[in-house]
């Protein structure tokens, strides 16, 4: 060990002096209590001279046991199954299981633990003898702890070197003894081996300055004291830095393969109006998805809120109606402006969609967004209140299922997918839609990029009356991803 190595700051001068008064191995907390330092104090410095060789520490769980109800009753009459054995042993190593267990004064719960316990730990075996059951002992002695542990438990004559964690382990899984409390300790001691040499540096130091404060300088105690060394090459101990969420590091990764393809991201309110969550998709206003049990309504501050484009409210309640101009015969029922006023947390990403849609008419347009959504939903390991959700839409003419079917194998290629096929799908405001499926090598075959052709309005395919009321003002190429 250097010279510079062996420099002790004024705290560690402090803490060796005072951890030379005990003899013995001594708890943290009892050091910094006896020094009326903090806790952490004294273990910052216990760590810098860990580290130069002049202390050992050791960390121990400290736990608390107490008996419960039933240990204490097994500590005053004995545990079952060394009340059979002993009752047993004093009928010669052999008894009628009836006459053993009225012998022990075991009531039918206890005999059967008693029986269950001495089969288990290898002390007894059953036959049967002239229909009764004879029960023998196997071993001569009985080589259980169990009520000694009760004891030492009740007593609380045990120290945390003691290894004893399996036994009471097996008493608190019985339901004999519980943990009270349960904390980690540390105990420091000094390194026997440097004694001599620490009491030398001890007495020949008088003190080193490790910061100069301007007290120091305008007293000018500086003059008699000499400035503690400081090792510029010594290796900082690695820390742990922050690192980004993988699942936030990937939905930033799918934004970026997103951007480079084209798309503009674009961005929408959690708290949305009925009207954007649901009448622009041409949901009927009395669908059960509409329902507390599938979406959140906001009762406070404010449970209603405005709309600004009447324009588009009036064509959005046509449709709803009676189809409007589209051709179609709609819902063929009342429109009601408080049920469209209506806030809610958003339940899907849509209503973004919809109001990017109304903004930008002309084409072509190209836009996505990965954000939250939040649904009533029960908690499971499929299910949650709050979920990312993916969604792009491209509008353009003359887009077909090809197109779609294009942009859904780019992106998943793109996140490292390697084996997809698709299926048809059914969606509510898509036709024709598929189901994009990715490999997985454990879990096989996953559902991750629904999607489909939103269905053209008047302007592109003509007005047929059987069409229904779901159509968007062109052709669109919808992608959804939930839950990416």
């Amino acid at each position: 060990m250097s010279g510079l190595e062996e420099q002790l700051t004024k705290g560690e001068r402090v803490l060796i002096s005072g951890l030379l008064k005990f003899s013995k191995e001594t708890e943290v907390q009892e050091l910094a209590d006896f020094l009326e330092w903090m806790p952490t104090r004294v273990v910052s410095i216990l760590q810098s001279l860990k580290e130069r060789g002049f202390v050992r520490l050791r960390e121990y769980d400290h736990v608390t046991y107490l008996l419960t109800n039933e240990g204490e009753e097994y500590l005053e009459n004995g545990l079952p199954e060394d009340r059979l054995f002993d009752a047993i042993h004093e009928k010669g190593g052999k008894a009628v299981l009836d006459n053993a267990i009225s012998h022990a004064k075991l009531n039918k719960r206890a005999a059967g633990i008693a029986i269950s316990r001495a089969k288990k730990n290898g002390w007894v075996r059953t036959q049967k003898e002239q229909q009764k059951t004879i029960i023998f002992l196997i071993i001569e002695m009985n080589p259980s702890n169990a009520h000694l542990y009760l004891k030492t438990i009740n007593e609380q004559d045990y120290s945390p070197n003691e290894n004893w964690k399996d036994a009471f382990k097996e008493l608190i899984e019985r339901g004999l003894a519980k943990v009270e409390e349960s904390r980690k300790s540390i105990f420091v001691e000094l390194e026997n081996s440097k004694l001599e040499r620490i009491e030398e540096i001890l007495s020949s130091e008088l003190g080193e300055i490790g910061n100069l404060t301007p007290e120091i300088l305008s007293s000018g105690t500086w003059k008699e004291q000499s400035f503690r060394s400081f090792n510029v090459e010594s290796i900082p101990p690695v820390t742990n830095r922050g690192k980004k969420h993988p699942y936030a590091e990937f939905n930033d990764w799918l934004k970026e393969i997103l951007v480079g393809m084209g798309f503009t991201e674009w961005f929408g309110p959690y708290v949305e109006t009925e009207f954007w969550n649901n009448d622009t998709l041409f949901v009927p206003q009395d669908h059960v998805a509409r329902e507390v049990q599938d979406q959140f309504r906001v009762g406070e501050p404010y449970s209603h809120g405005t709309i600004s484009d009447r324009k588009y409210y009036k064509g959005v309640k046509g449709v709803h109606e009676n189809g409007g101009d589209t051709g179609s015969i709609g819902w063929q029922t009342p429109f009601s402006e408080e049920i469209s006023k209506r806030l809610c947390l958003r339940s899907h990403t849509t209503p973004v969609s919809m109001r990017y849609l109304s903004e930008h008419r002309e084409s072509p347009q190209k836009m996505f967004i990965v954000d939250r959504n939040f649904r009533s939903e029960s908690l499971s390991a499929r299910h949650a209140q709050e979920f990312n959700q993916c969604e792009g839409i491209i509008m353009d003419k003359g887009l077909n299922l090809k197109d779609l079917m294009g942009y859904l194998t780019k992106i998943c290629h793109s996140v490292g997918i390697k084996k997809i096929k698709f299926k048809p799908g059914q969606f509510p405001f898509t036709e024709p839609s598929v189901e994009c499926f990715a490999k997985h090598d454990t879990l096989g075959w996953i559902e991750v990029a629904p999607g489909g052709i939103f269905r053209p309005c008047g302007d592109c395919r003509g007005a047929a009356k059987h069409h229904q009321a779901r159509r968007p003002p062109h052709t669109f190429t919808r992608s959804r991803r939930r839950g990416c």
